[in-house]
């Protein structure tokens, strides 16, 4: 009788759950997704190239690094930065961070580049860019980094955008 009860507990539990695991399980990619880059609230309040607490290891990435969009789907970047720049650039399906090569300070690596953001700086600190329509046209998977070479090349500072 005990056992049976609480089969009987855990499937009303179970059937009660599925609203909400629905969502997370059977929700595939939207149209957009929003990315944070660059993340100043980690780390010292001193310029990362100072060394003080290896804080461009905190503050130079994408959060999340992949995100998933329909084909013709966007991806907003909320871009932060205290000290130095960031530059978001998209690369086409196919190109990876070995690909790239450029200059100092800004890599400007024009193969397969398809679109470009703002160049923002620790003044005013703060931007948002939607990528334009048309950059994610197609499916595959889609490289964006950051155009300020240092953040790029030491700190890793690029992403994904995943197209189904």
């Amino acid at each position: 009788m005990q056992r049976r009860k609480r089969s009987g507990i855990a499937a009303v539990l179970a059937v009660a759950a599925l609203p909400l695991l629905a969502p997370s399980v059977l929700a595939g990619p939207g149209t957009s997704a929003t990315v944070r880059f660059g993340h100043d609230d980690v780390g010292s309040s001193f310029p990362p190239i100072t060394d003080h607490d290896q804080s461009g290891n905190g503050k130079f990435n994408l959060i999340p690094r992949t995100v998933t969009v329909e084909v013709g789907g966007s991806v907003t970047y909320d871009i932060f930065v205290r000290f130095g720049f960031h530059q978001p650039m998209v690369y086409d399906v196919g190109t990876t961070p070995e690909d790239i090569s450029g200059g100092f300070p800004f890599i400007n690596d024009t193969g397969g580049l398809i679109a470009t953001g703002p160049r923002v700086s620790g003044s005013p600190g703060t931007a948002t860019w939607t990528t334009p329509p048309g950059t994610f046209d197609a499916p595959g998977r889609y490289l964006i980094l950051c155009n300020f070479a240092p953040h790029f090349a030491e700190f890793g500072m690029y992403g994904w955008v995943n197209v189904n």
